[in-house]
């Protein structure tokens, strides 16, 4: 990834950048819906809030400002419409039973639920962009050991690696995520 999540913001205030709004919408519609459903909306509720964000970032994005980040202006944005529709869900259900249980305790903090899953979604960013830069074997013991939490053994006689090579495979792609996220952090924190 040469150019950063700024100038990303940048190329897609030209609304006729077919290539940059495809790279912005891989990037952020994964996370709208799934901060959405994490929220406690349905599958298809998410992927419509998803939808309506997208459409609102086209016609709101010119006159995005920097004198606030674009985290906190999409936050704002999908919050917002987050707790629109669960209003709207109660009301309806409301209609029906006085005597409903909260839908979904992690609401409680959306902050937390928001920091989350756009941390989630920069970190699977950065390990897609850094895949096909690594030795597979390499990303593979990464994965099985920092991800899937794997004892050092287990890898190292699956993968017929040494502990050491283990540790070295962590060390090089946490350095290589790192230089991916702070690219992304550059842009949009």
């Amino acid at each position: 990834m040469s150019e950063t999540r700024s100038s990303l913001l940048k190329r897609v205030k030209n609304l006729d950048d077919d290539a940059s709004w495809g790279e912005f919408d891989r990037i952020y519609r994964p996370l709208l819906a799934r901060y959405a459903r994490a929220r406690g909306l349905s599958q298809e509720e998410a992927d419509e809030i998803a939808q309506q964000c997208m459409a609102a970032i086209v016609t709101g994005i010119q006159g995005f400002e920097r004198r606030v980040s674009f985290r906190g202006w999409l936050h704002g944005m999908i919050d917002h419409k987050v707790n629109d529709q669960l209003r709207k869900r109660r009301r309806e259900r409301g209609a029906r039973t006085a005597d409903l249980e909260r839908e979904d305790p992690r609401e409680d903090n959306p902050a937390l639920v928001w920091e989350r899953q756009w941390n989630r979604t920069h970190l699977l960013y950065c390990l897609n962009q850094i895949r096909a830069d690594i030795v597979p074997a390499t990303y593979q013991a990464f994965e099985m050991y920092v991800l899937e939490e794997k004892p050092v053994a287990e890898i190292a006689e699956a993968l017929s690696m040494t502990r050491n090579q283990i540790y070295v495979a962590k060390h090089r792609v946490m350095a290589k995520i790192k230089k991916y996220w702070d690219e992304l952090a550059d842009g949009v924190a």
